[in-house]
Order: C-alpha cells, then sequence, then structure tokens
C-alpha cells in the first residue's frame, strides 16, 4: 500500500509495518458536512424503507418473503465474494434436504450464509444485543466446514492481511487494514458506536458503521459477507425494521468497482460524502426493489388460491399452498409430512397445481419426483 495515495483529509492514520504501511481508521463519529443532496437522500431512504414495513405487514404470513429476501441475499452478498452459486440450487438443497458433496463448494458456502441469517433472525427474538460476542457468533457460523475455516472462525484476527491481487505484497496491495494489536480495541469502539445513541440518524450511522466494520477488517476472511449481513441487524436494533427486509447485497453486486472504490476513498481522501449518498441510495433502491418483491408475492398468493380454489375438487390442495408457496420445490412426500395425507390424494393435489399451470415437473431426486413452482422462482427468489 503505498504511502502517498493517502491525503490530508484521511480518515485515520498509518502504521508503518515492515518495509510497507497499514491503515488504521479514527474512531466514530466523524464530523460530516450536510448538504441539501444529502438531506434529500436521507428523506427518500426513509421513505422508501417506511413503505416496505407498512407493505410487509399487510402479508399474513410474513415468514415467506423474509425467506425469499434471505435466500437472495445469501446468494448475490456470496457472490460479490467470487461464488458462483443461483439461488435455485439453494432453494432445492433446502427442499430435498440433501448435503453438498463437496466441503468447500460454493453451495456451501451460500448455505452456511443462510444458516447465519437465521441465527440473525434467532438474535432478535430472543431480546440479545448487537454486541462484541453476537459478532463473534455469526462469523464463526458463517466459516463452519468451509473455505476459510482454517483462519480461526469467531476470533479476531491475530495476523496482518492485505487486500489485492494475487501475487501482489503488502507493498503493492490495494489496501492494508490495520495490525493484529489494534483490531480489538478498534472493533470494541465500533460495538458501543453501534449500541450508543444514534448521532447522525440510523441510516447515516449504518452507512459509518459498515465503512468501519470493513476499514478494520476484523477477521481472517468473511469480512464482506458479514458486514453487510450486519447492515439490517443495526436498523433492526435502531427501530427502523421490525424484520429483515433490506438487504443491500443486489445493488452492491451490480456495482461493485464503485462499492470498493467509495469504501477507499473514505480511508484515502476522507470522502465520508460519496460513501454515505452511494449508500444511501443503495438504501432507497433496495426498500423499492424489496416493495416490488412483497407485491410480486401478494399478488401471486391471491391468484393461486383464486385458481386452486376453483379447480380443486376438496380442501387439500388449499392446504398445500403454504407449502408451495416456501418451498417452491415439492414432491408427493413433502405434501404428506406437511398435511398428515395420503400418497394418491397429495398426487391429485399436485396435479391440481399443475393443470392450472402453477408447478412443471422438475425430476427425481433420491427416489422422489419434485415439482417446480417456477413464477415463483422467477418473479420473487431472481432478477
Amino acid at each position: 500500500m503505498r504511502r502517498e495515495q493517502f491525503q490530508d483529509g484521511a480518515t485515520g492514520e498509518l502504521a508503518r509495518i515492515g518495509e510497507g504501511w497499514a491503515f488504521v481508521p479514527a474512531p466514530l463519529p466523524p464530523e460530516l458536512a450536510f448538504s441539501r443532496e444529502l438531506l434529500l437522500a436521507v428523506e427518500a431512504a426513509r421513505g422508501a424503507i417506511g413503505e416496505l414495513v407498512g407493505q410487509a405487514r399487510l402479508i399474513a404470513n410474513a415468514d415467506l418473503i423474509v425467506h425469499a429476501l434471505g435466500r437472495r441475499e445469501a446468494v448475490l452478498s456470496s457472490r460479490i465474494e467470487g461464488t458462483q452459486t443461483e439461488i435455485a440450487e439453494v432453494l432445492l438443497h433446502e427442499a430435498t434436504v440433501g448435503r453438498p458433496e463437496d466441503e468447500d463448494s460454493d453451495l456451501h458456502e451460500v448455505l452456511n450464509y443462510v444458516a447465519t441469517l437465521n441465527v440473525a433472525l434467532e438474535w432478535h427474538g430472543d431480546g440479545r444485543d448487537l454486541d462484541l460476542s453476537l459478532i463473534k457468533e455469526l462469523h464463526q457460523r458463517l466459516m463452519l466446514g468451509v473455505r476459510g475455516r482454517d483462519r480461526s472462525p469467531g476470533l479476531t484476527r491475530q495476523r496482518l492481511v492485505y487486500i489485492g491481487s494475487a501475487g501482489q505484497g503488502i507493498a503493492e496491495a490495494r489496501f492494508v487494514p490495520p495490525p493484529p494489536e489494534q483490531v480489538g480495541p478498534l472493533l470494541e469502539d465500533l460495538v458501543r458506536f453501534l449500541q450508543g445513541p444514534a448521532m447522525y440518524g440510523p441510516l447515516i450511522d449504518s452507512a459509518l458503521a459498515h465503512y468501519q466494520f470493513e476499514a478494520i477488517h476484523p477477521f481472517q476472511d468473511g469480512n464482506g459477507r458479514l458486514g453487510r449481513l450486519l447492515i439490517p441487524l443495526h436498523l433492526q436494533r435502531a427501530g427502523v425494521l421490525d424484520r429483515p427486509l433490506l438487504y443491500l447485497a443486489a445493488y452492491l453486486e451490480k456495482r461493485r468497482d464503485e462499492y470498493v472504490e467509495r469504501l477507499l476513498r473514505v480511508s484515502t481522501d476522507g470522502d465520508w460524502t460519496g460513501w454515505v449518498l452511494f449508500f444511501l441510495r443503495g438504501l432507497e433502491a433496495s426498500a423499492r426493489d424489496a416493495i416490488e418483491r412483497v407485491r410480486r408475492v401478494m399478488e401471486i398468493e391471491a391468484r393461486y388460491r383464486s385458481l386452486v380454489a376453483a379447480a380443486a375438487k376438496s380442501p387439500m390442495p388449499l392446504r398445500m399452498l403454504g407449502l408451495v408457496m416456501q418451498r417452491l420445490f415439492v414432491s408427493v412426500g413433502d405434501v404428506m409430512e406437511r398435511t398428515g395425507t395420503t400418497a394418491p390424494t397429495a398426487r391429485a393435489a399436485i396435479d391440481v397445481y399443475v393443470a392450472q399451470g402453477i408447478l412443471k415437473p422438475y425430476r427425481r431426486i433420491r427416489g422422489r419426483q419434485y415439482w417446480l413452482a417456477t413464477e415463483l422462482l422467477e418473479r420473487v427468489y431472481e432478477d
């Protein structure tokens, strides 16, 4: 990392490490200059998030949209880090209760992200605070049994790391986070900021906290995914969200280069305004995308209910609608387990969905024939 790339307005200080330099971010909060553009961005993001929260409350079973948005986030946040897994693979794995053959597969990493999301869901229900022990617990679950499992999951790093292209040394690295002896105190300061009273309001505070977490780079691996996961948790703790509905991975994945550059510019130039504006616009765009997906879920569920009720000769097909909406991939055995019915009755219920174009034959997996709700996959889970 080159010393000359850091300007007078840098948000921290450089620490000498051998023949190179590491960057130590200053504690939060910084002094921000508020412009009309920044205030308008805050209001736009706040309005979109408020609309999302209100829209989600209209869904009878809000777990459907929480499930959909969470799985989508797991795939896209992991994709930013280089994984290549499709959301259909995740849903199929959950439906078939299989296990990835390769422990180091991209799919296994995404499934770990899903499991970490589930830990985060339990966090709010258990009344726990967003503290250092939770952050370490989430990191440990994220890295369990996948690439990076040998890099001290759940423990702050005890070695120097750097970010750059393969083959580069520290001197040529794009960014070198703080030396390991400074990680603990910096992370504790960040947690105090997250737990303290809002300095600039929860949305801007969330932007500041995300930068700080990535600049500290507290773990040897998994910092990007965990840092993005902490965004909805902080907003939930601050009372902006009542459930985890707002994720930024889709927005950031499409703007990956700008995302990385905006974070770096805070460190090198002190460009907080550019980063905060980028983050706020991401919140607004992500909220509006989630609103549209909530509407699609509501519209599709109402239409499916009407179609099935009109075509069914018994109550059984309607009883499996929740299974179809949540799992997308269903089998006769799934319907039997969910409803307690017999195999012929379960197959007859599936046939009603097939006749209405809701389910389409997929393939046999471990002796079970599966059907897929393709419209749900395409309109709710995918782009």
